[in-house]
């Protein structure tokens, strides 16, 4: 259908500390865009107010990666506290689409349920002065989404987030290339994100998942395979977002800017990861663009 979902925006990891993790990530070598607050509603036509959270982001041409806190306690909070109650970790996914208002009817006609369309914004410094970027925002049922906060958003002005000055990182990241999905039934989580995006299920990397035609690939497999993929890490509890991986433009340097601030690298084929425990919670692979 014409607007509806075609890439993965971005993945957003909860955090405890601002400060702290946007220092770790900059170490990791990712350029991260000032902190900007947030302001949405609860529902479809409500005015927006000033929410309890704030960002950074690692912005690249096509998606990006979100370093989320709680920096207004108190304010409107999209359950958010839960999130971080659980763990440190990645608790969002946020589909890009060409029309919010298509995905949800699309949803509607498949019987899940959904917010409709509510709005987010939060003010963006750009080189011509303040301006707000305005998200047009479908959250998916969270009864049937324990895994984290699952929703597509409409960039009404994605020329505020996607800066040129912004999409340059010292390690060479161009793009959030996979997410790796841990279930005790992979097969049906992977079903399920088939009925979310309107995308049918493949195969890749000998796990099933779904790939959008923009940017990005869902995969999904089981607990009993992530240290066979990722050796050397902790994960987080089943169902969750584990594993994050980016294309970089030349993985060996991206391999000796990793090593030299003091990170555990992993080897693999091709690749290497950074374990969860060292990044925020996620696995941070990098392979070759």
């Amino acid at each position: 259908m014409k607007g509806d979902i075609d890439s993965v925006n971005h993945l957003g990891i909860a955090v405890r500390d601002m400060d702290e993790a946007s220092a770790l990530y900059e170490r990791l070598g990712f350029q991260l865009t000032p902190l900007s607050v947030h302001s949405g509603s609860n529902k479809p036509g409500e005015p927006v107010r000033p929410m309890a959270t704030g960002n950074r982001c690692a912005v690249f041409p096509n998606n990006y990666i979100e370093i989320l806190g709680v920096v207004n306690p108190g304010a409107l909070d999209w359950s958010w506290a839960t999130f971080i109650d659980k763990f440190q970790g990645a608790h969002i996914i946020c589909f890009g689409c060409g029309d919010a208002s298509v995905v949800a009817k699309r949803l509607d006609q498949t019987s899940i349920k959904n917010s409709g369309v509510i709005t987010l914004q939060r003010d963006i410094g750009t080189q011509d002065g303040v301006r707000t970027a305005v998200f047009d925002c479908v959250h998916f049922d969270s009864d049937i989404n324990p895994e984290g906060l699952i929703q597509a958003a409409h960039h009404r002005y994605p020329e505020y987030v996607h800066q040129p000055r912004y999409l340059t990182h010292p390690n060479g990241a161009t793009s959030l290339a996979r997410l790796l999905l841990v279930s005790d039934k992979p097969d049906e989580m992977a079903q399920k994100y088939s009925r979310l995006t309107g995308r049918p299920v493949i195969e890749q990397d000998g796990l099933p998942a779904v790939s959008l035609p923009l940017v990005s690939t869902l995969c999904f497999t089981r607990p009993d395979d992530l240290n066979k993929r990722f050796p050397g890490s902790l994960f987080s509890p089943s169902p969750s977002i584990v594993a994050a991986s980016f294309s970089v433009k030349d993985l060996a340097k991206a391999r000796e800017l990793v090593k030299q601030a003091g990170f555990h690298v992993v080897e693999g084929e091709g690749r290497f990861h950074v374990p969860a425990e060292q990044a925020l919670g996620v696995v941070h692979e990098f392979v070759q663009e």
